[in-house]
């Protein structure tokens, strides 16, 4: 039996999905801190030319100081991104992902950074997030996530690395720590994603996802995230939206669909 749902409710579990998945990321993220900071001090010990060993000493040094930053800056950006982003966040947002503003080097090389702990992470957690997708897109009735949604790995990982920079750690300092947040983040964003459909499940969402809810398109609507879920159908889920590339300007990390990657399951 499918359960129904009026729009104000399917608004509600949609936030409450997104501040579970939050809160658990924000846990893994102090774990996370913790496993960077035992990542550091064990290359302080492992042999390496004199240049590579002053600089390991160097970021275990600064971190040191930033590590408390790093932390809670990445907690509170990804707070911020629970919100829409107002019309003059949007467009410029809209402006960067059609590749009409002018990126400056360091957006560029964090976003290189982040798209390639992107691809290994949704190499492990795709199925659930898929999943999770699919039933946000059910209850906010749309085609696809917003590009600036939470749940997106690119959106998250890409603010963690931003504040990577922002709290003064140098971007070349990444490399020695990448592996460990790799293996962490996978692990624990894969449980979030699985928590959040347990939830929903548990309120009645989708239960069963067929293979018609993950193939077929669904009505053209309006984007941006609304302030309570459009008019649709409670008994049927929105499609799936076939993935996209935006060209070559995004090639290094596309905005909408390329870190979700041909491999995930649609």
């Amino acid at each position: 039996m499918v359960t129904q749902f009026s729009l104000s409710q399917r608004a509600q579990l949609a936030e409450k999905a997104r501040q579970r998945f939050l809160a658990e990321a924000g846990r893994a993220m102090v774990d996370l801190s913790a496993a960077v900071q035992n990542r550091l001090s064990e290359l302080m010990g492992e042999a390496g030319s004199s240049r590579d060993m002053q600089s390991r000493r160097d970021a275990w040094m600064l971190f040191q100081q930033s590590r408390t930053a790093w932390l809670d800056g990445t907690v509170k950006v990804w707070e911020a991104a629970l919100k829409p982003p107002d019309k003059k966040d949007k467009l410029l947002k809209d402006e960067e992902e059609a590749g009409l503003e002018l990126v400056g080097t360091d957006v560029v090389e964090n976003k290189i950074l982040a798209s390639r702990l992107v691809m290994g992470v949704m190499e492990q957690v795709s199925s659930e997030l898929d999943d999770l997708r699919i039933r946000i897109k059910f209850l906010e009735g749309r085609e696809e996530l917003d590009g600036h949604d939470i749940l997106r790995p690119e959106v998250s990982i890409l603010l963690m690395v931003e504040q990577w920079a922002t709290c003064g750690m140098p971007r070349d300092s990444w490399p020695m720590v990448n592996d460990v947040v790799h293996k962490l983040l996978t692990e624990r964003l894969k449980v979030a994603y699985a928590h959040c459909n347990e939830f929903l499940i548990e309120q009645g969402v989708m239960p069963n996802i067929d293979l018609k809810d993950r193939v077929k398109r669904a009505p053209a609507t309006s984007g941006g995230r609304p302030g309570s879920p459009r008019g649709q159908d409670a008994g049927h889920a929105p499609q799936e939206d076939a993935n996209s590339q935006r060209g070559q300007g995004q090639a290094a990390y596309p905005a909408d669909s390329g870190a979700y990657g041909a491999g995930a399951p649609q």
